[in-house]
């Protein structure tokens, strides 16, 4: 990646082309729906030492979300052709705990969320899921910890209200599926509803 592109956290045309992607918004039977369980797909591959870690880095830990938000457009952007986001209907980004938000100050996913909102014109909503444990960062875990770190971590308010609806859920990377599985176990309270589930980067 350029250094106009890591400082500035825009996409010139040769980074745009550089980027590692996955395919997978045409793939069945992907990586990322074998670690999550449902419909899934990832923009990007996700490997240390690779330009794309820094990139990673850089939105969630040294003040730059608007990474997200370029990053999340231009995969909507090339999702758009297929039928990635068919018949969805609300896009809910994965939650920080409030203190974690407060920390950070903001939430990396709902920007890559607002990204795909913008080309797809489907809505964001942040109100209906929360992260209800403040748990360690799952980079710090491994194994079985992961998996255990995260168990009944989220809720959902007012489920009734998201009855049937076709949920795309978005998260900025997904590794062992742990986070997202979590998510999916607390949000089969919403009766008849449908998930789709959008990850920035998979780690290979």
């Amino acid at each position: 990646m350029c250094e106009g592109y890591i400082e500035a956290a825009f996409l010139c045309e040769k980074c745009i082309q550089s980027l590692p992607r996955t395919e997978q918004a045409t793939l069945r039977q992907n990586s990322t729906e074998e670690v999550v369980g449902t419909r899934a797909a990832a923009y990007l591959f996700y490997e240390k030492d690779h330009p794309v870690q820094q990139l990673i880095h850089r939105m969630k830990y040294a003040d730059q979300p608007r990474i997200g938000y370029h990053l999340g457009r231009q995969a909507a952007i090339e999702m758009q052709y297929t039928d990635f986001f068919d018949e969805i209907e609300l896009i809910i980004p994965i939650p920080l705990h409030p203190r974690r938000l407060r920390e950070r100050g903001y939430n990396q996913s709902e920007y890559i969320a607002r990204g795909i909102s913008e080309v797809t014109g489907i809505p964001v909503d942040t109100t209906h899921v929360m992260r209800v444990r403040h748990t360690p960062q799952q980079a710090m875990q491994s194994g079985e910890e992961r998996k255990q770190n995260v168990a009944e971590a989220f809720a959902v308010i007012h489920p009734e209200q998201l009855y049937r609806k076709h949920i795309l859920i978005v998260d900025d990377l997904v590794t062992t599926g742990e986070t997202m599985r979590s998510c999916l176990k607390a949000m089969r309270r919403c009766r008849g509803a449908k998930f789709t589930v959008f990850a920035l980067c998979k780690a290979r």
